[in-house]
């Protein structure tokens, strides 16, 4: 076996990275188009589902408990799914899958509170995407870089019989990962706690 430096050059990170950020970038637009592409009758679906989410948080009917076990169980799935299936030869595809899935449901998101509110709605979509929309889109882009670059070194070992120390990847990926775990929390946390009350002055 020939020895695989563990490092990728700067040049390959930076190309890595501009592929997660486009993807990204692309899902979200495409989840906002499919707003505008989806049947009259389900846009007022959709319309009746914002009005109510809005409603009750201008109402302050939020089971803040509930509110925030699902939002941990939402954000720790995405990571805890992109961390198992960085240990799998195949499962950058799922990475690269569940990332795009995240990306256009903030898309989608966007645009329906648009369509619903209208002009109103650009500033509660703002509101609603900034800042803890953003910090977990750029968790799973860091997640999904280390777990795809995971994938990358455990098929060059298995398949190109190159010697790789995975102890000092795996460890490296492990520390990612708890990092990802602590800022979902915080995302959890600011949007259960602190974003309704932030949209209740514009409602």
């Amino acid at each position: 076996m020939r020895l695989y430096k563990n490092r990728f050059s700067l040049n390959k990170q930076k190309k890595i990275y501009l592929y997660f950020i486009s993807m990204i970038l692309l899902s979200v637009i495409l989840g906002f188009l499919f707003y505008f592409i989806i049947s009259d009758s389900n846009k007022l679906l959709v319309m009746d589902l914002q009005k109510d989410f809005f409603n009750n948080i201008n109402d302050n009917k939020i089971n803040y408990l509930s509110s925030f076990i699902n939002s941990i169980i939402s954000n720790y799935l995405y990571l805890f799914l992109i961390f198992i299936f960085g240990f799998s030869v195949v499962g950058f595809i799922f990475i690269i899958i569940l990332i795009l899935i995240k990306g256009f449901i903030v898309g989608f998101s966007i645009s329906s509170i648009i369509g619903t509110f209208g002009l109103k709605g650009i500033l509660l979509s703002f509101i609603y995407m900034f800042p803890h929309q953003i910090i977990f889109l750029i968790i799973l882009l860091l997640i999904g870089f280390y777990g795809c670059c995971f994938c990358y070194r455990l098929f060059m070992y298995l398949f190109k019989r190159r010697m790789v120390n995975f102890n000092v990847i795996k460890n490296k990926y492990i520390k990612i990962f708890f990092i990802s775990l602590i800022g979902g929390l915080f995302c959890s946390l600011y949007e259960v706690f602190v974003l309704p009350h932030l949209i209740s002055f514009f409602i």
